[in-house]
């Protein structure tokens, strides 16, 4: 089974050479403890650019040296696709990249995307109709160049059978660990989680997710209405105040808000509230429920189920995670 792993100009070095060493050094396990896992078959690893050259630029500048070009190489069985993190349309406006990908895939080669990799396989039509992740950082991005792709951006593994795709940034370990139980071995899986210590039991990207709401779009009375929503957090401001406040009609003002934003302003608040409180959890030592009215929430059940619903985890949960502790 040849697997084949794509390098193009201004990828993440990180995710395209960390992805590539895993799954060398499953082989390497594999090899070492043959008789205990008897793979049917064995992987050959290979690295090709999306140029003609085998020299490529990432995406901070640093150099890496392939092994072949995606044009010299016959149909691998898996190719996978690493992120980027700049120049989208540069990257997306490369057709012969995109076009080899497709035909790859007609032909019978199977997909694996990571991170925002999956701007190139939607750029295929490979995602059309279909869901999709990437990056919780680049979901808005992705859903106006791609809406005929349901964009799940919670999920921090996709697959389609014979589409993977996964979240963003280091979730290329979990993906990798899922090819290994998928197309190699599950007890090979298992055993390497534990050798890399990989933590397999992630399946949101929410608790990752940082809020920071649409502020490009140039509506003026709209933005009015965000800062006044962040500024006065420990409060709930009702939408009349706010429509007024922007000299709008109620109507008028739902409809621009999330037209702008993509979130109603209910939902926006929520998620300024629940933002402001997650930084509360990681810098102080305060009570939950003093965080929770710091916030605006009186009702403490109330505030534990909003922060569940955007984070995916309780108070409690994110807490234990995400504060700062001395090392012993």
């Amino acid at each position: 089974m040849t697997i084949a792993f794509l390098a193009y100009p201004k990828c993440s070095l990180w995710s395209l050479i960390g992805s590539y060493e895993m799954l060398q050094k499953t082989c390497r396990m594999a090899q070492i403890y043959a008789d205990r896992f008897k793979l049917k078959q064995t992987c050959n690893l290979i690295t090709v650019s999306s140029t003609n050259e085998k020299r490529v630029q990432g995406s901070y500048g640093n150099f890496f040296e392939v092994d072949s070009t995606i044009y010299e190489i016959k149909r691998p069985d898996i190719l996978v696709i690493p992120g980027f993190d700049r120049d989208i349309a540069a990257i997306l406006s490369d057709n012969e990249m995109i076009n080899k990908i497709r035909d790859f895939y007609n032909e019978g080669t199977d997909i694996a995307s990571v991170c925002t990799g999956s701007f190139i396989l939607a750029a295929t039509g490979l995602l059309e109709n279909k869901t999709a992740t990437t990056h919780w950082v680049y979901a808005r991005e992705f859903a106006n160049r791609f809406p005929k792709t349901e964009l799940a951006i919670d999920r921090m593994l996709i697959d389609h059978d014979r589409i993977c795709m996964s979240g963003g940034a280091s979730s290329f370990q979990n993906l990798m660990i899922y090819l290994i139980e998928k197309y190699i071995s599950k007890e090979l899986a298992v055993f390497m989680s534990k050798i890399l210590l990989i933590d397999n039991d992630r399946f949101l990207q929410s608790p990752y997710t940082i809020f920071n709401g649409q502020k490009t779009h140039g509506d003026e009375p709209v933005l009015l209405a965000q800062q006044t929503i962040e500024q006065r957090v420990n409060e709930f401001i009702s939408i009349d105040e706010l429509a007024e406040i922007t000299n709008m009609s109620k109507r008028n003002f739902l409809r621009r808000f999330k037209h702008a934003t993509g979130d109603t302003p209910f939902v926006y608040m929520q998620r300024t509230k629940i933002e402001a409180a997650k930084t509360l959890m990681e810098d102080s030592h305060n009570q939950l429920i003093e965080i929770a009215m710091q916030t605006g929430y009186d009702d403490f059940s109330s505030f534990r189920k909003t922060f569940k619903k955007h984070t995916g985890l309780s108070p409690q949960e994110y807490r234990k995670r995400y504060t700062y502790k001395q090392a012993i």
